[in-house]
């Protein structure tokens, strides 16, 4: 009987463990023409027709939502909670990150359609499996390729959640969050940024020595393909021509994304619910406080905050009415 017990003791640590699989999730592989993504399939409890494909913000993101030096596990707990609502999940590691290896000469190059084409690969594996519905949570970035998957003639989906997603065009989201980094003590950095945006948006690179040191991480050269091609889209263009029902939720205490970005979405979008988080930040957790670098500490990397319940209590209601 003692031994019984610490058996059970210890499946029950092991299935607690942060980061570690569950008897419900399941290690799924799905094909892409330039490779294999991997990703984590979770089902609930009781059968369901319908799954939830959760694709990522920007950079080099996994499937529990982490980057090196940033540990939320903000998408691993969306997934539980969506679980826990009565539906199944795929979330995966972004191509080039995790296990989603990807030679490197299929990266020096990317666009945000690969991604796009890389999300509408998993659409395609979760209906291959049997899923009758699918709806796209896109968070952040992720909203943006979400949007332009809905407008794909190759990929079929139900529904769009977007979650802190931006409304406005990239230079502009670039702008907005780097005078809130720089104004005022920064004025030459940010004029220096706002000529390379200015640059990148009329489609003409900008030399590595043109660069500042401090703006390098954000335009090196290898990136400036990258961010050309998210400028090209404005999201509220893409909103307007997207009949599928849509939610859009959006965080009062989001210091990248603010809520006016939803409201532009929700103002020309055709079928449209929005929901404002009052305390809720990027990284979909309750904190409150505006201050960046505060949050950038005690909330971004902050792996046992959980995040806010009634972003799961809201995709099921939305879920349900469609």
């Amino acid at each position: 009987m003692r031994l019984g017990r610490l058996q059970l003791s210890i499946m029950a640590i092991l299935l607690l463990g942060l980061g570690t699989t569950t008897a419900a999730e399941t290690d799924v592989e799905i094909t892409c023409p330039w490779g294999v993504l991997s990703g984590t399939l979770l089902c609930p409890d009781t059968s369901t027709d319908t799954a939830m494909l959760i694709v990522a913000g920007s950079g080099p993101t996994d499937r529990n939502g982490n980057q090196t030096g940033m540990s939320s596990f903000s998408y691993k707990m969306l997934a539980e909670d969506i679980a826990q609502s009565g539906y199944a999940s795929l979330r995966y590691d972004k191509r080039g990150v995790g296990a989603s290896y990807c030679p490197s000469e299929h990266l020096k190059d990317l666009v945000l359609n690969d991604f796009v084409d890389d999300a509408v690969c998993c659409v395609n594996h979760l209906r291959s499996v049997g899923y009758k519905r699918v709806i796209v949570v896109g968070h952040s970035e992720g909203g943006s390729i979400a949007l332009n998957m809905a407008l794909r003639d190759n990929c079929t989906i139900d529904g769009l959640v977007l979650l802190c997603a931006p409304g406005y065009p990239m230079d502009d989201i670039l702008m907005r969050q780097l005078s809130a980094q720089l104004m005022p003590s920064h004025m030459g950095l940010l004029i220096s940024a706002s000529n390379i945006i200015q640059s990148l948006k009329r489609g003409t690179m900008v030399a590595l020595e043109d660069v500042p040191k401090e703006l390098m991480s954000l335009f090196h050269p290898s990136v400036q393909p990258f961010i050309m091609s998210c400028m090209k889209d404005d999201p509220r263009d893409l909103a307007a021509r997207i009949t599928l029902p849509m939610l859009i939720l959006t965080g009062g205490h989001d210091i990248q994304i603010s809520p006016d970005n939803g409201e532009a979405l929700k103002a020309v979008a055709q079928n449209a619910t929005m929901v404002n988080f009052e305390n809720m930040s990027h990284v979909l957790k309750e904190c409150s406080t505006t201050d960046r670098i505060e949050q950038l500490m005690n909330v971004y990397s902050n792996s046992t905050l959980p995040i806010n319940k009634n972003i799961a209590v809201e995709i099921a209601k939305f879920t349900e009415s469609i």
